[in-house]
């Protein structure tokens, strides 16, 4: 069996360039604001995308990472000593990233092998970690490939937000809609769809954000999430109370379930707009 490294984005919130040292690399998604492109955690952060939309109430956009920055990076990947790479980048419903990793590799001249994610942030950071375990335990790269898209398959992402002033502005919904639908308080709950490759579907709307907050609770139940089997990542935009009260309705309703709290990924975090709060899951293995 070839050495093998992971390629994957900056969506999966590991930190570019510190874990190399485990075979992990990382490519930066792009971010737009006011017609200038940052890569992310490079040029800037999370939190500072996040604070800007807060106190200049501007649209953010964000795309792929740059082609020329893949190349480079599997350049480096083959340089160090691989010889094949397993892709994991942001879901194709929310990004293009698998195809531009595919085209690089093919430039590069690198086999690749891709899965996609289907999501994004704490699940994606898991997949991420997870595979490169897997690899130095000595597994083959079909079984590594077939435990991580059952995980994927076992994983989901379900998100809301207070008002849908970002969507609006991201594109994501209508003015009109939008409109409306903050003049009625009514509070969108969103989930990642799985068979779209995790673009953003509707999965109720409420009448307030507490409602909407048990309505995630009740989604993670109906899906069988439970203590035992699964890991789950709280993550929010600027609004830590909002994230440290879902975490209590979800040990209340499921239990002492490992859980980490943190903020979202700039890329699903510029759409839903300050007090955008999200939920994952995913089965862990064992």
């Amino acid at each position: 069996m070839g050495k093998i490294a992971i390629l994957a984005d900056s969506g999966c919130q590991l930190e570019i360039g510190q874990y190399e040292d485990q075979g992990i690399y990382i490519v930066p998604l792009c971010i737009t604001i006011k017609g200038k492109t940052y890569t992310d955690q490079e040029d800037i952060t999370s939190l500072e995308v996040f604070e800007m939309m807060d106190k200049e109430k501007i649209a953010v956009q964000t795309s792929q990472p740059i082609p020329g920055v893949i190349v480079k990076t599997l350049e480096k990947i083959r340089n160090a000593g691989y010889d094949e790479v397993i892709g994991l980048p942001i879901g194709t419903g929310l990004s293009s990233t698998l195809n531009a990793m595919r085209m690089a590799a093919e430039m590069v001249d690198i086999p690749i092998t891709l899965i996609d994610t289907k999501g994004t942030a704490g699940n994606h950071k898991y997949l991420t970690l997870l595979a490169s375990k897997l690899i130095q335990a000595g597994k083959k790269l079909e079984e590594i490939k077939s435990i991580l898209e059952d995980l994927v398959e076992h994983s989901g992402t379900i998100i809301t937000t207070p008002n849908m002033t970002q969507l609006k502005r991201g594109g994501r919904v209508t003015p009109a809609v939008a409109l409306i639908a903050n003049m009625l308080k009514i509070v969108p709950v969103l989930e990642l769809n799985g068979e779209l490759g995790g673009k953003i579907d509707t999965l109720a709307t409420v009448r307030t954000f507490t409602r909407a907050k048990q309505t995630m609770v009740n989604r993670l139940v109906e899906l069988g999430v439970n203590a035992k089997e699964y890991h789950i990542t709280i993550e929010h935009v600027l609004d830590t109370n909002a994230a440290k009260d879902l975490q209590k309705m979800i040990q209340d309703k499921i239990g002492d379930v490992e859980m980490d709290v943190r903020e979202l990924p700039a890329v699903v975090g510029a759409h839903m707009g300050v007090g955008g709060l999200g939920v994952q899951y995913i089965k862990k293995y064992s």
